[in-house]
């Protein structure tokens, strides 16, 4: 049993009380006078070296920036927060890759920092949180794996040395995939590449990746698929755990069709990798270690070339030195004419079969240039951004159908407008006439209609007059009527 650490505090008769105070007597300020600010900041930051002294804290990095290798950052949880600072020669020898959101335990002394003001830790170490249960299980699983012999080189298959046909297991639309395809068309662009798509993290991704091996592997002969590549982007060690699962190691294992792992950085080794019949430093080698390379190619063949040349050079020159040897001795010159006419034939041919390899060659090229360019025109970019187009001028004449509608509707309001103006009962009453209105307010069309000693109104351009009919008269001639009409009706009123 491990015996406990001594803690003086639990120590009977006050032997190992802490002092009273944590500065010394000569620092002691007069508790009469007031503290300056370097004092309290003096007393503040030997109560918590001395009361605090070095904490284990688990929380999430926040804010965390590099400044000439130092390392400053905050550590928080659902509560608080506190600044944590990580000198250079801590930070190089310290394992973890430090980014923001993650969780990490650090062990550091609890100190203040009187020129601003602020309280923080000095970190000593710095460890993602749960990563020891990670690395045990990388190791156990290491170490079965090993004994089983699933690292071992002797089962590991052979690369093609120039594949036709690939099988691409990531993640769809990623960076990881994105980078192999340019690698692809960048390298030997007349390899067919099939992609396909899995979960490289997260719940039951583990077993994802491990049926898309198998199932790629059972296919691999019926679609001509001769390398499998396994690849997925950098992370944390959480995020590439589904490739350190032994459901995969042993779908790696099964699998007859060679697979090649680009997983994560250079610097990250997972057991996948170490399964696996090749392992690249990234996505992207990974491609470019298994496709041939054009120039490469270009070059062997025309190293090629010039072999068979020499040795065609070489095995005619010796044959006619045998002819001409034996057609001296015998007097025979047609053997060394049929010779140099075959010699001939043979020089003709070797050109011909690599012209047309080149001529196939540049053939693949372009066909592969006119798919890249049909693939270009019907890719949903593209159409995206002609319909963009289609939209953008249907507006624009949209706008300009509705502003010219929108005017003339304008102009037939102000010419309807116009024309009520005109014939408008102010425009009549601006001419001189008036309009006369009975007490219930309707028009006086007919004399007839009144009565005398009615209340009547008399409405002008500028303003009403009210009267009471004192006496109706009938006028049967228009010499009665005024020589500025005044009203609707020939009235004898009382104003």
């Amino acid at each position: 049993m491990a015996r406990k650490p001594f803690d003086p505090s639990l120590a009977a008769g006050g032997l190992f009380d802490k002092p009273a105070s944590p500065l010394p007597a000569k620092d002691q300020p007069n508790a009469s006078a007031a503290l300056g600010v370097s004092a309290l900041s003096l007393l503040i930051r030997n109560a918590l070296e001395g009361g605090v002294g070095t904490v284990h804290v688990v929380g999430e990095m926040s804010n965390f920036r590099a400044v000439q290798g130092h390392w400053y950052f905050s550590l928080k949880d659902a509560d608080a927060r506190i600044d944590c600072m990580m000198f250079r020669s801590a930070a190089d020898r310290s394992a973890c890759k430090p980014t923001d959101g993650i969780e990490v335990i650090i062990t550091g002394q609890v100190t203040h920092y009187p020129p601003q003001g602020r309280t923080q830790i000095q970190c000593a170490k710095l460890e993602l949180a749960g990563a020891g249960d990670l690395d045990a299980q990388f190791r156990q699983l290491c170490f079965e794996l090993r004994g089983l012999g699933y690292f071992d080189d002797s089962a590991k298959v052979k690369i093609p040395a120039m594949p036709m046909c690939i099988a691409l297991l990531t993640s769809a639309g990623s960076a990881a995939e994105a980078d192999c395809l340019d690698a692809a068309r960048q390298t030997f662009p007349s390899t067919k590449i099939i992609a396909v798509d899995i979960r490289v993290q997260g719940t039951n991704a583990a077993q994802g990746i491990a049926r898309a091996i198998t199932a790629v592997d059972t296919s691999a002969k019926r679609l001509g698929i001769e390398v499998i590549l396994l690849v997925r982007g950098g992370g944390s060690r959480e995020d590439l755990w589904a490739f350190n699962e032994r459901v995969v190691a042993e779908a790696i294992r099964r699998c007859v069709t060679p697979i090649v792992t680009g997983i994560g950085h250079e610097s990250d080794t997972t057991i996948a990798d170490l399964v696996s019949d090749f392992r690249a430093a990234t996505p992207s080698r990974a491609v470019t270690e298994v496709l041939p390379k054009r120039e490469i190619l270009h070059e062997q063949l025309s190293a090629l070339t010039r072999r068979l040349s020499r040795a065609m050079t070489t095995h005619f020159e010796r044959a006619r030195g045998r002819v001409e040897l034996a057609a001296r001795s015998r007097g025979l010159v047609d053997p060394l004419i049929g010779l140099s006419i075959h010699h001939n034939r043979l020089m003709r041919s070797a050109t011909g079969l690599v012209h047309a390899m080149r001529q196939r060659s540049n053939r693949r090229e372009q066909l592969l240039a006119g798919s890249i360019a049909r693939l270009a025109q019907i890719h949903p970019t593209s159409r995206l951004r002609t319909a963009d187009a289609r939209i953008t001028a249907a507006t624009a004449s949209l706008r300009r159908s509705g502003r010219t509608l929108v005017d003339a509707a304008d102009r037939r309001i102000e010419s309807v407008s116009r024309t009520l103006e005109a014939i408008g009962p102010m425009a009549v009453l601006q001419r001189g006439y008036s309009l006369t209105l009975n007490s219930s307010g309707t028009p006086v069309r007919s004399a007839d209609s009144l009565r005398v000693g009615e209340k009547i109104e008399t409405v002008l351009a500028d303003g009403q007059i009210r009267s009471v009919v004192d006496h109706i008269s009938p006028s049967n001639s228009t010499s009665a009527l005024p020589t500025k009409p005044s009203d609707g009706g020939s009235l004898d009123s009382t104003v």
